[in-house]
């Protein structure tokens, strides 16, 4: 097992006629990214590992995806080799929101 860092994007799709609750702002994002460390063991699998922690944490904070507001497309922009002692720091739960405007 190593320890990896890995930058999830998630890309938001609003649902015509849902409004989003104003958590971030006036404004419905378009996407965001958030990273976390993981143990895998392979890059796959810490890709795997951390887009379901980032989706589990998103819906905990903001219940969009549960209340039918948005779907979410989710992907590892970059998965690299980290050094195990980064796993001892707690998940940084927060979400970097853009939108294209």
């Amino acid at each position: 097992m190593r320890c990896f860092h890995v930058l999830v994007h998630g890309r938001l799709s609003w649902v015509p006629g849902a409004s989003a609750l104003d958590e971030v702002g006036t404004i419905r994002p378009s996407g965001f990214y958030a990273h976390r460390y993981v143990l895998a063991g392979d890059e796959a699998g810490a890709a795997e590992v951390a887009v379901r922690r980032v989706r589990t944490n998103l819906d905990s904070q903001l219940g969009w995806v549960s209340k039918g507001f948005v779907t979410v497309q989710f992907s590892a922009e970059e998965v690299t080799d980290a050094p195990m002692h980064k796993l001892l720091k707690p998940d940084n739960r927060g979400h970097t929101f853009y939108s294209e405007e």
